[in-house]
């Protein structure tokens, strides 16, 4: 089973009035565009965290949120994850009113597989909001580490709320024949149509496209891309989901089922198990009940980290 990693956060950058980036001294291994799992000590407030990661919610003493790298693993640069406040974010908040350079965290190891297949590709890269944050993490290590050409189509609600506009401008100047960054700001254009981001994106139908945002963008952006014809296989989406449980909280197992429990046979780290599988229960809690070192990040079967 996965342990709790404690790491201290070396900084606070505050990107915007309402995302702060974490700078954690922290020496493990990730791909760009993964993330972290992050307990949240605290135990009032309510509401579900949508911005700047992957939502998750459990009783007791604490919640359990997970937020994506902005950092490259090829940069020499300390893992960052990026914090998005949003209303009644019991995660975000906390973070942002509280976390502090010294403090400790427990986090779960990086997990996710929103990462290009080769950074000799080309890319088109759709965020919205705090979706940049694993598309930054993409764009740093396509430019540190393969050749393909970027283009990255960024929306935000104002000028004000882009989060490291600075760090894109200066990436853009850096490598002008590599990465163009297009922005679409709500206040001026209004919300993105599917019409609008087909035109946007029709030039580049080549390309392996990452789309990273709220639902209602991704949905948009998706469609769009479809539509132009590319195929779902060149189409990779990252979702801010809200899970139910607290994949830090000790898990009681499984009550015995009625019915007759499957057999089912388990290749893990090159290793071939057998467990009994109640039709019941979740593969993954079997597999823990096991005592076998399953790979896991939510328990929700979203975060991709246990995926066959």
């Amino acid at each position: 089973m996965a342990e709790a990693i404690p790491v201290r956060v070396l900084d606070v950058i505050h990107e915007t009035d309402e995302a702060h980036s974490l700078v954690l001294d922290a020496s493990f291994s990730y791909r760009p565009g993964q993330f972290l799992t992050v307990r949240i000590p605290h135990s009032d407030g309510s509401g579900d965290d949508g911005a700047g990661g992957r939502g998750g919610s459990g009783a007791g003493d604490g919640v359990a949120r997970c937020y994506s790298l902005c950092s490259s693993p090829f940069s020499g640069e300390p893992p960052t994850i990026t914090v998005k406040r949003i209303a009644d974010g019991r995660g975000s908040n906390w973070i942002c009113d509280n976390v502090r350079a010294g403090m400790t965290l427990d986090v779960l190891p990086p997990s996710g597989t929103f990462t290009p297949r080769s950074f000799d590709h080309d890319l088109l890269l759709f965020a919205g909001g705090s979706g940049i944050t694993p598309v930054m993490s993409i764009i740093k290590s396509a430019l540190a580490r393969g050749s393909g050409k970027l283009h990255l189509v960024y929306a935000n609600r104002d000028e004000t709320s882009v989060i490291f506009a600075s760090t894109l401008r200066q990436l853009a100047a850096e490598h002008p024949d590599r990465l163009v960054v297009q922005h679409w700001l709500e206040s001026v254009q209004g919300l993105p149509s599917e019409a609008a981001i087909a035109a946007l994106a029709k030039p580049f139908v080549a390309y392996d496209a990452f789309v990273c945002g709220p639902g209602a963008f991704m949905d948009v952006a998706t469609h769009a891309l479809r539509g132009l014809g590319i195929p779902r296989t060149r189409i990779f989406v990252e979702r801010f989901v809200s899970l139910v449980d607290d994949p830090f909280a000790s898990r009681a197992p499984a009550a015995a089922p009625d019915a007759e429990p499957s057999t089912v046979e388990v290749d893990l780290d090159g290793q071939t198990h057998h467990v009994a599988w109640p039709r019941t229960s979740k593969l993954l809690d079997v597999m823990l009940d096991a005592g076998l070192d399953a790979p896991f990040s939510c328990r929700q079967g979203v975060c991709s980290a246990c995926a066959c």
